[in-house]
């Protein structure tokens, strides 16, 4: 049996606070499937993915405080990040939500489903842990969707279509470390 790690003290939490807190939740989740508790375990499973998401958003200075915001961020990095996630991986970011999270309020999900949830969940973490520590790629708007998104996550409602950032839009990394330009202009 695997040791589940304490919490964290209550209050801001560290990088590796919210890696050992996502950890403790997939332990957690896989306990709650043993006893048939697929409610907890959904719940559980998708506490372990937002863990990473908020290391990502913090990061970047993103707002990161609703469930939404947490979904635009998880929709973000696998259009700034193609190659480092398959269909997969995009799925169990999508199924931690939608099968794992929502299940929890109306227990729609089978126990075969919250399983395969959280198994697409313990698969995802280590590309979302590798991502978290991954510079902010150059990232440029083509549609109003990511336009929605961007605004909804900086707070620049300034930004259009067809604006790009060497960063991936991040409010904390400087456009003139990366790549050598700046917001605005495309990669050479």
């Amino acid at each position: 049996m695997t040791t589940i790690p304490p919490l964290p003290e209550p209050g801001n939490q560290s990088p590796d606070d919210r890696k050992s807190m996502s950890l403790r939740f997939v332990l957690q989740a896989r306990e709650e499937l043993k006893v048939g508790n697929r409610l907890q375990a959904g719940e559980k499973a998708w506490g372990a993915v937002a863990q990473y998401l908020k290391i990502i958003g913090e990061a970047r200075g993103w707002q990161h405080g609703s469930h939404r915001q947490l979904e635009s961020i998880g929709r973000h990095i696998r259009a700034e990040y193609p190659d480092f996630g398959s269909e997969e991986f995009a799925d169990a970011l999508s199924d931690a939500y939608h099968k794992g999270h929502r299940n929890f309020y109306e227990n729609w999900s089978t126990p075969g489903e919250v399983e395969d949830v959280v198994e697409g969940v313990e698969k995802a973490l280590p590309v979302l842990e590798s991502l978290a520590s991954e510079a902010p790629r150059y990232f440029q708007i083509t549609s109003n969707s990511e336009r929605r998104r961007l605004v909804e996550l900086t707070g620049n409602h300034e930004l259009q279509v067809g604006d790009g950032s060497f960063v991936g839009f991040s409010l904390r990394h400087s456009p003139d470390s990366a790549n050598g330009g700046g917001q605005g202009s495309s990669p050479t």
